[in-house]
């Protein structure tokens, strides 16, 4: 049989089983299924929360690649998206942005 032939026939049939599989899982946008889960960021994590090299169950995720959190609803929005809160010992003229750990002051 003609190499060509037999790895043409492999990565149809690869790519076939791959989006099926995907469409089994059905996520709402813009959440992705991954069947060994990662870490997922929420609202008020630093991009540089600790996360364990293990897999996490099946599912739906919020990818931090592309800059997406889950908010306090379960929603997965972007991180510019995620609300901020006034600290509460800070004077009233500085916020604390959820997603770091430095105060700024506001105009």
């Amino acid at each position: 049989m003609n190499p060509f032939f037999i790895f043409i026939t492999a990565f149809v049939v690869l790519f076939t089983y791959v989006d099926a599989d995907q469409r089994k899982h059905k996520c709402k946008r813009p959440e992705i299924w991954e069947d060994c889960g990662g870490c997922e960021l929420k609202c008020g994590q630093s991009d540089f929360a600790p996360c364990a090299l293990r897999c996490n169950p099946p599912g739906c995720y919020c990818s931090p690649f592309y800059g997406l959190r889950r908010d306090s609803s379960g929603k997965c929005i972007s991180k510019h998206q995620c609300p901020t809160r006034k600290h509460l010992n800070a004077p009233e003229d500085f916020i604390l942005e959820t997603d770091s750990v430095t105060f700024r002051k506001t105009l």
